[in-house]
């Protein structure tokens, strides 16, 4: 088995928690309030905005090849996941300034930081902490997609996309050219459980504190 496998397979029960989680099946079925999505939408814009950031940081002990490759996979189709993401921002009114003013929800402001973290520990490292974040939202927009609620559907168009399957294979391609570690299993493992907490937090729309990362 290849290591990104081995390693869902360790986490089998949360992986499914996680994919398959009550905001994934309302979000589906149409029946999420779209005050869930309009948080969710707030604090997945501030996660990515670190996320890129510990992107950054890990490719600098990345081998070149791997580093260009999955660089490469991020900038080429980031016009299309802006076009989309700007969307979905319009239509529920979110401004920059709103995203910037919001603070960070407990669960986003551990995720991030046990991101950035990892991205300074090595690159294998980080690939194991990212992945589950970029390879379930490539099942959870399989899953989506079609919802008859025309928001949801146009969310998950792009991550059940082919663009952005090529960002998955990029960072899987990567992440199994390393030999599986037990090691990996602790920020794998973290990621998936921040991943539920993540859903969790935005279906009850918890209260948002943190106002910075250092």
């Amino acid at each position: 088995m290849k290591t990104s496998e081995i390693l869902r397979e360790k986490v089998r029960d949360l992986w499914e928690k996680y994919v398959k989680h009550e905001f994934v099946k309302q979000m589906r079925d149409g029946t999420l309030p779209l005050e869930s999505f309009r948080y969710y939408l707030i604090q997945d814009s501030k996660y990515v905005e670190v996320m890129l950031k510990s992107l950054m940081r890990a490719s600098s002990f990345a081998p070149t090849n791997q580093a260009t490759k999955v660089l490469s996979s991020i900038l080429l189709t980031r016009d299309k996941g802006m076009e989309v993401h700007n969307y979905l921002l319009n239509k529920l009114n979110i401004t920059h300034e709103e995203i910037m003013r919001t603070g960070y929800n407990l669960a986003n402001y551990a995720y991030t930081r046990h991101l950035y973290y990892y991205s300074t520990k090595g690159w294998k490292e980080f690939l194991s902490a990212w992945a589950p974040c970029m390879w379930g939202y490539y099942e959870v927009g399989k899953f989506v997609i079609g919802s008859p609620n025309e928001l949801y559907s146009k969310w998950a168009e792009f991550y059940a996309s082919e663009d952005y399957k090529m960002r998955v294979d990029a960072i899987l391609e990567a992440l199994n050219s390393y030999e599986f570690d037990e090691n990996l299993l602790k920020p794998f493992s973290a990621s998936v459980r921040f991943e539920i907490m993540f859903w969790d937090y935005s279906l009850r729309r918890e209260e948002t504190p943190f106002h910075e990362i250092t």
